[in-house]
């Protein structure tokens, strides 16, 4: 192994197109795409930190390069490397990359959206608070969250690939989705993100997507041609609010009128590349592929907002339960009133594409004036109101910093009851993430009298006798009452001073728009499971149901402690995920004082769970990336 590499003599790259059949080489010399040769150093340069894929050279084998690379295609590389004793070292395995689309002209997809969605994402002629009002109506008719689906069927691909007769190669899925999403084929989960993907951009100006590759799914493994396929697939793509459709709250900590706004959305296209190094791109989200493609209907998530948690419909979650496999496939019945169904849970329809009337200048001029950078009378644009005012969204491109993944499971350290059916989880040190029921939650009860502890409580679902069980999460426990001090992780600030903070009224929050109901006057890290009643009163049904529930799937909580209520003993086999942005830690520290060393872990914890995507200032209050923070800490980061 060269440690250093002042060692290093020479260099060669090697790279090869990806081929998941290992029967299906029959084109064994154009199987290498790019062979640089063995490279040699001056001694006086330095080695060099990017190496340019030069086509049209001959390689090695004195057989021509192939052309550059196209979006869509799979490659395989490895770098052999000479010390100073001319001896070669190279890794044992090959790693991986591809190519996606680099700009605007290479994407056939465009952003979809569900038609609820889209239509009620329309201007209000209300001011201040009436507005707010109005824009809360409108969102809570886009509850619950939508689920999209793409078909891609066994005929589509012998189509697609008419007159290539080369073997599938690789297979290529390129997607985004605002605010978050997760994509799945055939039903078997494909991203490795968790609640916040894409990265927190501007998403106006830039939006980053991932590649997932499915060759695998595609080919089975197997030599396959166009002739061959006979397997149908479908892809899921779970969305959720994120940052670009949140709850339109009006607090001063948190400037939400600043932020890109607008119906969730994806957009995705797949590339399948055979052997010879075509590249054919199918089922895109685009207006022409929309009716036989792409399917949407509203999902089990009925609301995911960062700061307010995920409330989870298991009934629907249980009813729909394979939504992204072939088998679930039905197609979208004609002349069926969409007005009727459109609102509709499992209701499959066709979607829509994004739209608005706001231009990125627009949009960048009325952020300069909002932010007192431009002066009404100086903007070029013409203003006027607008039908539409959904924000622009920016450029697509590739993801530049790893995913949000959990990167630690922790276990409870103690578990008390409370009392009225509540348990406190305590995990020992604070993070990011969210509790994981690896056995589901139990079937809940109902306090006596029907009086939930305070935050627990659920009037929509206890007035047409919905069964639910409620998590909340914080920091610290109220010295007075030994239960989670909610006010110093509320949301955005918005509190009303609890059982003995005085700090804001009881009462405050009564008149905030939007705030919402069950939440006690303080905005609350909170997740809520629920049964219908719709399911009936068989028990041994609701406590299969129940045990669906895992974990919420698009909000983080800052946390060290966690309720549970109500449940007559709490749920077995419950452990803490951290979650934060997947990069290495490469420093560390110990000494022999405890103190000390006891300082370090605070740190350490306080960048972990702020380490969302970018890092945020507060894992609960605010969650924003605010600079001042990054300029402070990024000695203390770079350490770690």
């Amino acid at each position: 192994r060269v440690k250093d590499a002042k060692q290093i003599t020479a260099y060669q790259v090697i790279v090869r197109r990806y081929n998941d059949c290992a029967d299906c080489n029959d084109h064994r010399d154009l199987i290498i795409a790019w062979d640089s040769g063995k490279v040699d150093i001056p001694h006086d340069e330095d080695f060099p930190s990017s190496v340019k894929w030069s086509p049209g050279e001959i390689n090695a084998n004195n057989t021509p390069h192939n052309s550059s690379p196209h979006p869509g295609e799979i490659f395989l590389w490895k770098v052999i490397l000479w010390d100073m004793a001319s001896r070669p070292h190279s890794s044992l395995s090959w790693s991986k990359f591809a190519i996606g689309p680099n700009d605007d002209s290479e994407w056939r997809g465009n952003w979809i959206t569900h038609p609820l969605d889209m239509h009620t994402f329309h201007v209000s002629s209300s001011t201040n608070d009436e507005k707010i009002l109005d824009e809360c109506e409108l969102w809570h008719k886009r509850r619950s969250l939508p689920l999209f689906r793409a078909l891609l069927s066994a005929e589509t691909l012998t189509t697609v690939l008419d007159g290539d007769d080369d073997f599938v190669t690789s297979a290529l899925l390129v997607i985004s989705g605002l605010g978050s999403y997760r994509v799945s084929i055939d039903g078997v989960p494909l991203s490795s993100s968790g609640p916040i993907d894409p990265p927190f951009t501007d998403y106006s100006k830039r939006v980053m997507y991932r590649g997932f590759d499915v060759t695998s799914f595609i080919t089975n493994q197997q030599p396959i041609r166009n002739k061959d396929i006979e397997q149908s697939h479908v892809i899921g793509v779970t969305v959720a609010s994120g940052w670009w459709d949140h709850r339109p709250l009006n607090s001063g900590l948190i400037r939400f009128d600043l932020l890109p706004r607008g119906p969730v959305t994806i957009v995705a296209q797949l590339y399948i590349t055979t052997s010879k190094g075509s590249v054919h791109t199918v089922i895109p989200t685009e207006g022409t592929a929309m009716k036989e493609f792409w399917q949407v209907s509203k999902g089990p998530i009925r609301e995911s907002d960062l700061f307010t948690g995920e409330i989870v419909d298991l009934g629907v979650l249980s009813a729909m339960e394979g939504w992204d496999t072939f088998e679930s496939w039905i197609e979208i019945e004609e002349n069926v009133s969409f007005e009727e169904n459109q609102s509709k849970v499992g209701y499959w329809v066709i979607p829509t594409l994004y739209r608005t009337n706001i231009t990125r200048e627009i949009r960048m001029e009325e952020m300069a004036i909002l932010a007192k950078a431009m002066n009404q009378e100086d903007r070029k644009t013409q203003h006027r109101e607008f039908e539409i005012v959904a924000s622009p969204i920016g450029k697509l491109v590739p993801s530049e910093i790893p995913p949000v993944m959990p990167m630690e499971r922790i276990h409870p350290d103690e578990v008390h009851d409370l009392g009225s059916g509540r348990w406190l989880f305590d995990f020992g040190k604070g993070m990011s993430g969210m509790l994981h029921f690896d056995s589901g939650l139990p079937s809940p009860i109902v306090p006596p009298n029907a009086e939930y502890p305070r935050g627990h409580g659920f009037q929509v679902a206890t007035a047409i006798g919905d069964s639910f069980i409620t998590i909340i999460y914080g920091d610290s426990l109220e010295m007075s009452t030994g239960d989670i001090n909610r006010v110093l992780v509320a949301g955005v600030g918005l509190h009303d001073g609890g059982p003995r903070h005085f700090s804001e009224p009881k009462g405050a929050q009564d008149f905030t728009p939007c705030f919402p109901p069950d939440q006690d006057g303080t905005l609350s890290q909170r997740d809520v499971y629920i049964v219908p009643k719709s399911i009936g009163d068989d028990l041994e049904e609701k406590r299969n149901i129940f045990s669906l529930a895992r974990q919420s799937h698009f909000t983080t909580h800052g946390f060290r402690f966690a309720e549970v209520c109500c449940t007559d003993q709490p749920p077995p086999n419950v452990t803490a995920l951290l979650y934060r942005t997947a990069v290495d830690e490469r420093g560390s520290f110990d000494s022999s004082n405890v103190i000390i060393n006891g300082g370090y872990e605070l740190v350490r914890n306080a960048l972990n769970s702020n380490m969302l995507s970018v890092q945020s200032d507060c894992p609960h209050r605010e969650k924003l990336p605010y600079g001042g923070d990054l300029v402070a800490e990024s000695p203390v980061a770079m350490h770690m």
